[in-house]
């Protein structure tokens, strides 16, 4: 009974951290990382890639969709791990439309396909050489929710702060204030 119960528990668990459909592959150990992509270049075109990152701009050709993509690493279950250092940049071309109204800049992105040929461009006036992936499949992050942290205080602040004052002996009553804070980045005036 114990050992199904911790097989029940593990398939669980791997369950809840797996890799969404759209960006599973046959061989996940054949996978090239971007940061071995991006020092080897040319010795791994048309090796099979997982990348992902966030949305910098998105442009649509005739027949398909460039992606340029602030590269981040994966998680386990294939979603960027966001942070204020990226890895780079690559470009991800994609066969069709993509609506750049739904595909925003800020998105998080996960694409899996093969390594093609680098392609040179410019982030401002920088040149910069980016590796390219062309993409089979990717799949679209739901945004994070932001937490609200909720303080409470209560006392009043000359109470609880004022450390010089007389001890009282007895309790009695005080309002209690309750402090909202909103770490959504957003000013409060446009927030509803």
């Amino acid at each position: 009974m114990r050992l199904l119960t911790c097989s029940l528990f593990a398939i669980g668990l791997a369950g809840c951290a797996s890799v969404p459909t759209e960006l599973e592959t046959s061989n996940e150990d054949a996978l090239v990382a971007y940061k071995q992509a991006k020092a080897q270049q040319d010795k791994v075109v048309g090796q099979p890639a997982r990348w992902g990152g966030v949305i910098a701009d998105v442009r649509n050709t005739e027949d398909k969709t460039v992606f340029e993509v602030v590269s981040f690493p994966l998680q386990r279950w294939g979603r960027p791990e966001v942070s204020d250092d990226s890895d780079g940049r690559f470009l991800a071309v994609i066969d069709g439309f993509i609506d750049p109204e739904v595909y925003k800049k800020g998105r998080a992105i996960s694409f899996v396909g093969t390594i093609g040929e680098t392609q040179q461009g410019k982030i401002d006036e920088y040149t910069y050489i980016y590796p390219v992936l062309e993409a089979d499949n990717h799949y679209l992050w739901k945004p994070k929710a932001q937490k609200n942290h909720v303080k409470i205080h209560y006392s009043p602040l000359w109470y609880r702060q004022n450390y010089y004052s007389p001890y009282y002996p007895y309790r009695y009553p005080v309002p209690v204030r309750v402090r909202v804070e909103d770490n959504s980045g957003t000013p409060a005036k446009e927030r509803n």
